[in-house]
């Protein structure tokens, strides 16, 4: 593939989410949970607001897909979905990256099946 060559991060009804790949595509619960509390609020909101319109659709598009067989760009649509519930509850209930009145975040560990 040459450099001028465009690769394709999400599949085409996603195209104005493209943006949010490098910084929320993250493949595992540990990095999602890290993006979360190193973010601002406002990058946090930002990424929230786009994927909460979008996320009925991400839904029904990624249901047409064996989990096993999930194209790159599927793969990478899963995990900004994946990002998104993980910063819902810094929206939806704290209004914090962070959880408040916890104990430090790094002293959990993240257990993946």
């Amino acid at each position: 593939m040459s450099e001028t060559e465009q690769i394709e991060e999400l599949p085409e009804n996603f195209k104005e989410l493209e943006r949010f790949v490098s910084a929320w595509s993250l493949a595992s619960e540990q990095e999602r949970n890290r993006k979360r509390r190193s973010s601002s609020m406002h990058e946090i909101r930002r990424f929230y607001d786009a994927m909460l319109q979008r996320m009925p659709e991400v839904s029904k598009h990624l249901n047409g897909f064996n989990l096993q067989e999930l194209p790159q760009r599927e793969c990478r649509l899963l995990n900004l979905a994946f990002s998104f519930m993980e910063i819902a509850s810094a929206v939806e209930v704290y209004s914090s990256p962070d959880v408040p009145d916890a104990i430090e975040a790094e002293r959990l560990t993240i257990l993946t099946p």
